[in-house]
């Protein structure tokens, strides 16, 4: 009867690979902060474009500049939280620690308020004045 040696590199090969399971739960992290963050910056720069640009550009341009930007961070607030959990999902199964994919939904949908929020006062209450 032959008998298998154990592979004496074995621990290595498996803390390898754990290295490499770590790297890419970091790395969808990393993938979902990049998303929020570019949300949050044409969030602010929609409402900026609003505040420092009026009466240097009509009206009308510069409602369609910053309505168009704070949809554009709803937009990015979404595709962060679906991109994220579309990996946190292939690697729910392993033993990585991840944030909680509840908490990435909870953060990604109160920006989400807070943009529709903004494009509501953007029409509504700065539109009554002007």
């Amino acid at each position: 009867m032959k008998q298998h040696k154990k592979n004496p590199r074995q621990p290595e090969v498996e803390l390898r690979n754990r290295y490499a399971l770590d790297r890419t739960a970091l790395a969808n992290e990393r993938t979902y902060l990049a998303w929020t963050r570019t949300g949050l910056a044409s969030l602010v720069g929609g409402l900026a474009t609003e505040k420092y640009l009026d009466g240097v550009i009509p009206i009308g341009s510069l409602r369609f500049m910053a309505t168009t930007l704070i949809l554009f961070s709803i937009l990015c607030f979404l595709l962060s939280a679906w991109r994220y959990r579309a990996l946190h999902v292939d690697l729910r199964q392993l033993d990585i620690k991840m944030v909680p994919i509840s908490i990435v939904l909870a953060v990604s949908l109160l920006f989400s308020l807070c943009a529709i929020l903004a494009v509501v006062g953007l029409w509504i209450v700065i539109g009554i004045g002007n």
